[in-house]
């Protein structure tokens, strides 16, 4: 069978929404299917983009149409409409895959596949309560996302949210995993306890989706200036200066940038806590890891959060994303620090009994399911 893989996310040459389709990508074409992606164009190439053409997948490029004015957007989004139809059409794939950052972003690529008469799947890995379609892109949503075999969506929560956000039912919708990094056969040990406790914030640097500045704001209090704990960002974004400003003005001498890093274990063989105060979401993986890493969670209920992590069993569930729910929660984690190490243990179990240790392998079979109904 033959899988065209179309990828509509602008923001930067690669994320954690990329690893799914691509990884499935791999897993086709491995498996004797013929893949093709076509990915947005960028000055440099992603290391991740050049290792599907070491798979033997054909990878084209297309220009994001959020860039430039008006006249350079509608010109490359008309030639570049013309061009998919086309390459499209000679490839004749069996299913197209549409996969997207947030609740938007293809839906002129699924025009496309409706013109051309090819079936498609859409993939919604993110979405929020402020992201509406207004009156005049409410048709063409809909349109896009009721002809799709399949919407998958990384969390019950989201794809609910696109529900309301259509006003449909939308009968086609499904969850789908993605997938993460780092192994589910053995546990990081558990850090010594003798000194500070640690706690981690996992993810990109960004307060708008990831509102890192509500655990600094919380950290601020007089109770928790008193306490021996400390702060760990991961992660990379282009608002590291302003958190390392408001951190500076806030006087919190307990917080640390630790920059990107590849291996995820090592920060939870140093951390006993994360941290995760977003303002949105899908299902985080760093959520998924540090479950798997026998770490207990505080977390705001958007997205998939309070689907997997348990109030007062597994972590704790700030209900909005507010400096002071955040802090309530928080307090209730720091009242209930004794009990971490077992808590992280039940995050691991219900890790080990709610998500799949093979994601790729399980939507792999999900679009060949998808494609041969639609060939049949």
């Amino acid at each position: 069978m033959r899988f065209a893989f179309i990828s509509t996310m602008d923001g930067s040459p690669w994320g954690g929404s990329e690893e799914l389709w691509s990884q499935t990508a791999i897993q086709l074409k491995r498996s004797g299917h013929e893949v093709q992606a076509t990915v947005v164009k960028w000055p440099h190439i992603s290391d991740r983009v050049a290792l599907l053409t070491k798979h033997g997948i054909s990878v084209h490029l297309h220009p994001s149409y959020r860039s430039g004015g008006a006249k350079g957007v509608w010109d490359r989004f008309t030639f570049g409409l013309r061009r998919s139809y086309s390459r499209l059409k000679r490839f004749n794939p069996d299913l197209v895959v549409i996969s997207q950052g947030h609740n938007s972003g293809g839906f002129e690529c699924a025009r496309v596949c409706r013109e051309a008469a090819i079936p498609y799947v859409i993939i919604v890995h993110c979405n929020s309560e402020l992201w509406w379609f207004q009156d005049r892109s409410l048709t063409d949503a809909a349109a896009s996302y009721k002809a799709a075999r399949k919407v998958f969506c990384v969390s019950r929560g989201n794809l609910n949210l696109l529900r309301m956000q259509l006003g449909d039912p939308l009968q086609n919708g499904e969850i789908v995993w993605n997938p993460f990094k780092v192994s589910t056969q053995d546990i990081p040990v558990w850090p010594d306890e003798s000194g500070w406790c640690r706690m981690a914030c996992v993810g990109r640097l960004d307060p708008a989706a990831k509102g890192q500045e509500l655990i600094l704001q919380v950290l601020a209090r007089p109770e928790w200036r008193a306490r021996p704990v400390e702060l760990s960002f991961f992660g990379e974004g282009p608002y590291e200066l302003t958190l390392r400003s408001l951190a500076e003005m806030l006087t919190l001498n307990n917080i640390r940038f630790r920059g990107q890093v590849g291996d995820i274990r090592s920060i939870w063989n140093e951390n006993h806590l994360l941290v995760l105060p977003s303002r949105y979401e899908g299902l985080p993986l760093v959520l998924v890891e540090a479950m798997w890493c026998g770490r207990p969670s505080v977390v705001t209920d958007v997205g998939g959060n309070a689907e997997i992590c348990v109030d007062g069993e597994t972590g704790f569930v700030a209900p909005a994303p507010t400096v002071l729910s955040l802090a309530n929660a928080l307090e209730r984690a720091w009242e209930r620090r004794s009990e971490w190490r077992q808590m992280g243990q039940a995050a691991r179990a219900r890790a080990k009994s709610q998500i799949p240790e093979n994601p790729i392998a399980l939507f792999s079979e999900q679009l060949e399911r998808c494609a041969f109904e639609s060939r049949r």
